[in-house]
């Protein structure tokens, strides 16, 4: 049983790791962000993306600035807006460190998945499918639903995201209950 539960974590960490960069391309992943930049110095690769808008430099980013802001959670609020903001020093964006922890993420979410379809080896792949769909509708809600109202998370974003994580857990899982964790029923 460990060793299918094993095998299973690791198939189901690529297919979710994969899923997961290949909707980042969808409509509503990646390209529904505004990249702004206004920085002194050359702009470092890492921030370099079509469309970019570019603001001179101290218009936005000052040292007051980051000073209130790095490393927090913080609110602004202007005469016209409210703005969520989380700040880090440019150091911390490392697309090395982005692929690590998406990997532990999905790996941890792959054992949970493991789990799940161990403990229900005795239902039929339909009835554990279904579980798992919605076990990720649950997920979805208690996550984006909050993200939308708390922090404005655009709707086509959530929705999609969390369309993203539903298709991405039970096609996760429809691969292992099919080949690796079978239902003994």
């Amino acid at each position: 049983m460990t060793k299918k539960i094993i095998i299973s974590t690791i198939v189901s960490t690529v297919i979710l790791f994969l899923w997961s960069g290949i909707t980042q391309i969808f409509p509503w992943g990646v390209p529904t962000a505004q990249s702004i930049s206004s920085q002194t110095t050359a702009q470092t690769e890492s921030f370099q993306t079509p469309n970019l808008v570019e603001l001179p430099a101290n218009s936005l980013t000052t040292e007051k600035f980051d000073e209130q802001f790095v490393n927090k959670i913080s609110t602004l609020t202007t005469d016209k807006t409210f703005s969520w903001i989380i700040s880090k020093p440019v150091e911390y964006y490392n697309v090395g460190n982005y692929f690590i922890k998406e990997i532990v993420t999905q790996l941890l979410v792959a054992m949970f998945l493991a789990t799940l379809l161990m403990l229900t080896t005795g239902l039929s792949n339909q009835k554990r499918l279904t579980i798992i769909a919605i076990t990720g509708v649950l997920a979805v809600t208690a996550i984006y639903g909050q993200m939308m109202n708390w922090w404005g998370v655009p709707v086509i974003y959530a929705l999609g995201a969390g369309l993203n994580l539903i298709i991405g857990w039970t096609l996760s899982a429809f691969v292992s209950s099919k080949f690796i964790i079978k239902p003994t029923v």
